[in-house]
């Protein structure tokens, strides 16, 4: 049976969408069907066209349509939009030349759509260091901030979606802006285990991260750039130009700079800097305009906030301490025995990936060297500024175990199709 996926009129009241659809064929796998997909804006998106309410929709499951050669038909579809598919279908094809891209769409009607642009532009929001320099770089234009509800922070971590609205509310009226927030069900109705087996041999990446990411979060900006004239919206780079061809991640300028939608253009922006250039933008902008930031960077803890714990949370703790400024000054804020366990999680078990320790501990460290002495730093963090960095990496038997473990999640989902 051919995999096919038949998009009816969603259904629209107020603030909320609700999106239906019938699949068939054996791409079925992909979706976990009794989970609805909707979206709740805290704007009104009732007068927003079916050609733009789509496109969320169309941004999730269209690399999956390319991957299970699927055919997508839709009543009607931005023309923009449409016209850009095959663009950034073309980074994915570049990024992934071991897999076959195949699937269509199909649009019964394929409309036009303009709107003036006299709003500016918007960003989406997250609250870490790639969102923060976004901002501090294009502060001037004072952008509408985007903050999805379900891409990091889960719909059952109320109390760290509480924490999460504290933080872009100070952060909004610290840079007199405007916000929007969106509850999205976009990582809850497709099967990412699945989807992850499907492509990760011969990507070498998840689903989330190598495939949704990125597009899958764009697409949630369409009904908002219609209804408030925004001509552009600013995704943030996770990356660097120094990291093309060893890592993949669905969000990157060969996809993202090429997605448009009404008049709306997507910029992927601060390619050009790596991660401590990036915490240098975001230390001397506080330090000339006299301004307090609070980042939030963790992906491990519940709750919205950092746990100065994971690997995420030291590097950004690092990076700072390495531009001469405290790290509770943007509320990375660490215990005694919290940096002595850095020491033992990040060098003795040697838990970061190599890839990060010559991408981003290198220049932290270079960084450090350049504005600190070592008698500066406290006590438990000399070590690291003396360390001979290559020291830091994974394990050989961590990179087996994940290997193993690859291939033996493959076996029983071949076993459970059959």
């Amino acid at each position: 049976m051919k995999n096919i996926i038949k998009i009816t009129a969603p259904v629209v009241n107020k603030n909320r969408v609700k999106y239906n659809y019938e699949v068939s064929g054996e791409w079925k796998e992909a979706f976990i069907l009794d989970n609805d997909f909707c979206i709740e804006y805290d704007i009104d998106i009732s007068n927003i066209p079916l050609s733009i309410i789509i496109i969320p929709l169309l941004c999730n499951i269209l690399p999956i349509s390319w991957i299970y050669d699927a055919v997508i038909y839709v009543e009607s579809c931005d023309k923009a939009f449409y016209e850009s598919i095959e663009e950034f279908k073309k980074g994915y094809v570049d990024m992934y030349p071991k897999i076959k891209f195949g699937g269509s769409i199909v649009a019964e009607a394929v409309v036009e759509n303009s709107y003036s642009g006299e709003n500016g532009s918007a960003a989406f929001f997250s609250g870490g260091v790639d969102a923060f320099n976004t901002l501090v770089n294009h502060a001037g234009e004072n952008p509408t901030l985007l903050t999805i509800w379900g891409a990091d922070v889960k719909h059952d971590d109320i109390s760290g979606w509480q924490n999460v609205m504290k933080h872009i509310n100070s952060t909004a009226q610290e840079f007199n802006v405007e916000y929007i927030t969106i509850k999205s069900d976009f990582r809850k109705f497709l099967n990412e285990n699945t989807l992850t087996l499907k492509v990760n041999e011969l990507s070498g990446d998840n689903w989330w991260h190598g495939f949704q990411h990125g597009i899958g979060i764009i697409g949630h900006a369409a009904p908002v750039c219609f209804a408030l004239n925004k001509l552009i919206v600013y995704f943030a780079s996770s990356f660097t130009e120094a990291d093309k061809g060893k890592i993949t991640c669905a969000s990157d300028p060969t996809i993202d700079n090429f997605v448009r939608f009404g008049n709306t253009s997507i910029i992927h922006d601060g390619y050009e800097y790596d991660r401590q250039d990036k915490i240098h933008n975001i230390v001397e902008y506080c330090r000339k305009e006299e301004r307090k930031i609070s980042l939030r960077v963790c992906w491990k803890s519940t709750g919205g906030k950092n746990c100065c714990e994971c690997e995420k949370c030291w590097r950004t703790i690092l990076g700072i301490i390495a531009e001469g400024e405290e790290a509770s000054n943007y509320d990375m804020s660490y215990t005694d025995k919290q940096l002595k366990n850095f020491h033992k999680i990040y060098y003795i078990k040697k838990n970061i990936p190599d890839y990060r320790r010559d991408g981003v501990y290198t220049k932290i460290q270079d960084t450090m060297r350049k504005n600190l002495n070592y008698e500066q730093l406290p006590k438990d963090l000399q070590w690291f500024y003396k360390l001979n960095i290559k020291k830091l990496g994974y394990h050989p038997y961590r990179c087996f175990y994940a290997k193993v473990k690859n291939i033996i999640k493959r076996v029983i989902l071949k076993i459970l199709r059959k």
